[in-house]
């Protein structure tokens, strides 16, 4: 049974704004790094290197409290692909307020090995102690 048989898609989208919502109130409120329920990146552990996404949540906990720079620094592949999951999510809550089917728009397989490589980069260029990542 698939959970668009069980929930309606209208409830689906309100589910993950309100999920949305409580988490940013989360992060609002309490800092990670300093107070409440924060995991440790399993990479960082391990290696003493930074992954991708190491800083987001400490970035999201900044760009919240208005600090678009600090949040920047800490990950920047998150402040710029935020937009794009924003369009996204808003996409998918038009598509299922409305009760149509989201269109589908196949991505080209050279768009996706170009996103791979960018991901990769960013990952190698922030272990490096090139400015704007210091170590």
């Amino acid at each position: 049974m698939r959970l668009d048989e069980i929930v309606s898609r209208p409830l689906q989208a309100a589910l993950v704004w309100a999920t949305l919502a409580a988490t940013a109130i989360y992060l609002f409120i309490f800092e990670p790094g300093k107070s409440g329920f924060f995991l440790v990146c399993p990479f960082r552990a391990l290696t003493g290197f930074t992954c991708p996404g190491c800083g987001s949540t400490r970035g999201l906990h900044r760009l919240l409290h208005g600090d678009v720079i600090a949040a920047f620094e800490l990950n920047p592949l998150l402040i710029l692909s935020l937009p794009f999951l924003l369009f996204a999510l808003m996409r998918y809550t038009n598509a299922a307020v409305r009760g149509r089917q989201l269109t589908r728009h196949p991505l080209n397989p050279k768009f996706i090995w170009v996103l791979f490589v960018v991901i990769i980069s960013f990952w190698v260029f922030r272990n490096t102690p090139f400015y704007p990542f210091p170590s």
